[in-house]
């Protein structure tokens, strides 16, 4: 008899230990349902550091036209080449940090001022693909679309003084 009652004790216990088929479902619904979620939040992040990193590019890609056109400035001004003048507009292709982007820049003159001879320098960066020849879209860009990066400077022409 003692045993008996032993041996219904340790099955209640046993009983109580495991989980039963609905709460193993129901945690496994839960998981189902949390992971895809988890997956998606960590993607959008991933697209958003993507984004920044590509917009740094692009502003840096942007910075080395604008030095690059002061440089021939100084250049003129020291007369080391011969008749540059600033470009209405212009355009080209640069390769950068594995990546092929194309940059656009446009002058416009500044009559309204009192000091003659500066020009207002706009350039727009967008991303063409990658610079191994595999394209991330087309190779054409679209102009209207909104650039990776825009800079504006100012420069002066040395001839106006």
């Amino acid at each position: 008899m003692a045993t008996s009652r032993l041996t219904r004790g340790r099955r209640s216990v046993a009983k109580a230990l495991g989980f039963t088929l609905i709460e193993t479902m129901i945690a496994l619904m839960i998981a189902a349902v949390a992971l895809p979620a988890l997956v998606t939040l960590v993607m959008t992040q991933l697209d958003g550091a993507a984004s920044i990193r590509d917009k740094t590019y692009a502003y840096w890609v942007a910075e080395n036209q604008m030095a690059r056109i002061k440089l021939l400035q100084q250049q003129k001004l020291q007369n080391k080449i011969g008749n540059y003048q600033l470009p209405e507009k212009e355009s080209g292709v640069t390769v950068m940090l594995g990546l092929r982007w194309q940059w656009q820049m446009k002058t416009i003159e500044l009559d309204g001022l009192p000091v003659k001879g500066f020009k207002r320098v706009e350039i727009d960066v967008r991303l063409l693909g990658l610079a191994e020849g595999v394209s991330l879209g087309g190779t054409i860009v679209d102009e209207n679309s909104p650039p990776l990066a825009s800079l504006m400077g100012y420069i002066n022409d040395p001839e106006a003084f």
